[in-house]
This record gives C-alpha cells, sequence and structure tokens, in this order.
C-alpha cells in the first residue's frame, strides 16, 4: 500500500509538478525585449486588452484615468492595425531601476516611437514573463468638439452630446421659447488614447450639417500621431444653410423689429415700439455659426433706435433648420 503511494506521489510529482515549475522557470527567462515586443504588437494589432493586461497600476499614474476626469479610449478599437517596426532595449536602467525601451510603430506609413518602462515583479505570465510595463505608450489628448449632435464617439467610446435641445442648449441668452429646437453647443473630452488612427462617429440632428476633424471637411477618422495631442471635431451647418441663413436674415430681422415675426423664426427683444420702417446692413460672421446684424429702427416721431442684434441657426425634431435673432 504505502509502495502504491509513493508510486502515485513520484508519478504526480513527474507528470504535474515539474512540468508546472519548468513552465514557470522557462517564463521567468522571458527578455525584457520580447516583452516590450509583445506589447507593442498588442498595440499595434489592436488588441488592447492584451496590451492593458501587462501594464501595472503605476502605468496610468499622472493621465487622470483613476480621477475619473478622463475618457479611457483604449477601451475602444481602431479603424485599421498598425505594425511593428524595431523594439529598442536600452542598455542601462533608469535611476529607479527601470528598464526603458523604445518601440516603433507603422501607422498609415508613418512611423511614430513610444518610450515605455518595465519592471520585473509579480508571478510569470504568457508572452511577458515577470516584466510589466510601468510607463506604457497611452498618451492623454485633448478632444474639443462644437456643433450639433446628440453623440460624437472616436473609437466606439462615447465623448457625448454637442448642444442640446430648449431653451436651457441655448449657447446664448434667448427670452423667447425654443422648446424643441436644437441648439449648437461645445463638449469633447480629455481622452487617454494608444498611438493609431481612431473612427469618428456623429449622431447628426440634422442632415443640413456636416463633419470636420481637425479642420478636414467630412473626416471621419481622428489621428492620434502628432506631439500637438490636440484635437477638433465640429458638426456645423453645411454650406447650403449658412448660405441660405445669411440670405434670410435681413428679412427675419426687419420682421422681428416690426413685431411681425416670421413663421419658425424665433425672435427674442428684436420689437421696437412704433417703428415703421427697418434697415438692415449685410451681416458679418463673428465667429463659426454666429451671425452679427447691424439693425435701424426708424419710428414715426422720427427718432432712431439702432443695435446689433445676434443670430444662430436651430435644428427642429426633424432636422429643419431655423433662424433665432435676438438682441442681446
Amino acid at each position: 500500500m504505502k509502495n502504491r503511494v509513493r508510486m502515485i506521489v513520484v508519478l504526480v510529482c513527474v507528470f504535474v509538478v515539474l512540468p508546472v515549475v519548468g513552465g514557470l522557470v522557462y517564463l521567468s527567462r522571458t527578455s525584457a525585449q520580447d516583452a516590450a515586443r509583445y506589447y507593442a504588437e498588442a498595440i499595434a494589432q489592436g488588441r488592447f486588452e492584451d496590451a492593458m493586461g501587462v501594464e501595472s497600476d503605476e502605468a496610468d499614474k499622472g493621465s487622470g484615468i483613476e480621477l475619473g476626469g478622463v475618457v479611457d479610449l483604449r477601451q475602444g478599437h481602431f479603424v485599421a492595425p498598425n505594425s511593428v517596426g524595431s523594439v529598442r532595449v536600452y542598455p542601462e536602467l533608469d535611476v529607479w531601476g527601470r528598464q526603458g525601451a523604445s518601440i516603433d510603430l507603422s501607422v498609415n506609413g508613418r512611423t511614430i516611437t513610444r518610450e515605455i518602462y518595465l519592471e520585473r515583479v509579480g508571478v510569470p505570465r504568457p508572452h511577458v514573463g515577470m516584466w510589466r510595463v510601468v510607463s506604457g505608450a497611452a498618451q492623454v489628448e485633448m478632444v474639443r468638439a462644437y456643433g450639433y449632435a446628440s453623440d460624437v464617439s472616436v473609437g466606439g467610446v462615447s465623448l457625448g452630446a454637442l448642444g442640446a435641445s430648449g431653451d436651457g442648449g441655448a449657447t446664448f441668452p434667448v427670452a423667447a421659447s425654443t422648446d424643441g429646437l436644437w441648439h449648437a453647443g461645445y463638449g469633447g473630452a480629455v481622452v487617454y488614447a494608444y498611438p493609431g488612427i481612431y473612427d469618428v462617429s456623429v449622431a447628426k440632428v440634422s442632415e443640413h450639417t456636416q463633419v470636420a476633424v481637425d479642420s478636414v471637411s467630412g473626416a471621419s477618422t481622428l489621428s492620434v500621431l502628432s506631439e500637438s495631442r490636440e484635437h477638433q471635431i465640429d458638426v456645423t451647418q453645411d454650406e447650403s444653410t449658412r448660405a441660405w441663413h445669411e440670405d434670410q436674415l435681413g428679412s427675419v430681422a426687419s420682421s422681428c423689429v416690426l413685431g411681425d415675426v416670421p413663421e419658425g423664426a424665433v425672435c427674442s427683444n428684436m420689437s421696437v415700439a412704433g417703428a415703421e420702417r427697418v434697415d438692415v446692413e449685410a451681416p458679418t460672421r463673428d465667429s463659426g455659426d454666429l451671425l452679427e446684424v447691424s439693425v435701424a429702427a426708424y419710428r414715426n416721431d422720427e427718432g432712431i433706435d439702432a443695435f446689433i442684434a445676434h443670430s444662430r441657426v436651430c435644428f427642429d425634431e426633424e432636422g429643419e433648420p431655423h433662424i433665432v435673432v435676438i438682441r442681446p
């Protein structure tokens, strides 16, 4: 009986314990070069979960992720995979005892270099052994946005809406009701992203709007490649709507001054009591979608009420444009 027990123990050691120990020894010999290349390839191929699995908690330090104020694009995805060029391990450790390495990623024929740092910690894992990335390839980027959209997403991760419906969404003071109309507004987010090209998806509130990414009209991708780390997404009126706004504003402003608000327009504080005639100069575009127009209202007692009116376009639930004009 004792001999049989001894035999079972020996077999367990031979077929279970020794392979496990051998595997751990093998993994512990994984080089920093191999670990860094595995990490780089995971990023390049869009296997973000694998890349994040190599990173320690320290890798996100200073990014703002832990405070909840940064959108984590590592939860998103690329438009297309990248490829890995060279991976160079530095010959000496840094002052904190970390192993530095530089990785080259090829994106659309362009080479992007990121510096990472690794440490030997914890239990060996497949592909990376005992190495963990303590300073990774992701970096903080600022994505600003403006316009009309119920949602803007980058890499499948939502950055939220641009503007809002009703009086609460107005970007300038409107005394008259704008219920049911979508105002343009600001949005965007600070994001934490691996280098690459991400798709930009916009839920438009109107087909009379157009999208531009980093000043490229009609673009549908955002490139996290440059050193500027700043981006702009605009969802603004298309050219025909801008021209319509400029063309119609004069007559709308005149009617508002005379107290005869055109159907579909919104006038705020525009009426001038006793006005018989109105002169409206050609509008000027102050910034983006805001138009300014000089108005002179002539009363029957020959008095003149002159002022500057501001105007923007809002969209109704069907996506049709409406002119909103106010006297600040």
